[in-house]
């Protein structure tokens, strides 16, 4: 079964200023889609797209088999909480501290404010050494370690499609390793995961399929 399915899809391209071509793009579980381009801007908007941060112009989204409806953001929320989004445009809230980030879809699901971290969380903050960043406030960290954070918050949604945007860059080379190990366990899991990358050796250890992405054109090679 097809996991998410566009059909005759467009939206704007930040390279030609223009409409994208229509495009169709599936994915099954467990599948991993690199992107090559001409246009990081266009290739991020693609990750945000599929990430349903993008009304379409044109097409249909299908998630699950059930078509997405874009008109109200409201009618995405629970579709949205599959995805995770490793890139430039994610971000932290301002006025929480990390473990209210972290813990914020937890308390919004159960109408509850005060949680601990249960073990997984805990092990991915030893990971990238937070154990002691969790009540600072998003303005208080180091760019490293804001990058890390969300990588975490969104590693622990447990998402059905994972999209990453440079990955080497946002977690950083020497942590790229410990990355990749976590990647390989949530393949395991059957995760989608779609990623831009300009790393040979991260793009030939999980590339199994690839799209190129140029001057508003979608297509597959």
């Amino acid at each position: 079964m097809k996991l998410i399915e566009l059909t005759q899809y467009s939206f704007d391209s930040k390279k030609t200023g223009l409409p994208f071509q229509p495009f169709d793009f599936s994915m099954t579980p467990g599948e991993v889609v690199s992107i090559s381009t001409d246009s990081t801007g266009d290739a991020l908007n693609f990750l945000k797209a599929l990430a349903t941060l993008i009304h379409p112009l044109q097409g249909e989204y299908r998630y699950k088999q059930n078509i997405l409806d874009f008109s109200n953001y409201r009618n995405l929320l629970d579709t949205k909480k599959n995805f995770g989004f490793i890139t430039s445009h994610a971000a932290l809230i301002s006025n929480r501290t990390v473990r209210e980030n972290l813990l914020l879809m937890s308390a919004y699901h159960t109408n509850a404010t005060s949680y601990q971290l249960d073990q997984h969380t805990q092990e991915l903050f030893k990971l990238f050494s937070l154990e002691d960043k969790l009540e600072l406030k998003p303005a208080d960290l180091t760019p490293h370690d804001y990058r890390f954070a969300i990588t975490v918050r969104e590693l622990i949604k447990k998402p059905e499609i994972l999209l990453l945007g440079y990955p080497e860059n946002f977690v950083g080379i020497a942590n790229l390793e410990i990355f990749n190990t976590i990647l390989f366990d949530m393949l395991g899991r059957d995760v989608c995961i779609v990623f831009l990358s300009e790393h040979p050796h991260f793009i030939e250890t999980f590339s199994k399929r690839e799209l190129v992405i140029s001057r508003g054109t979608l297509r597959e090679r």
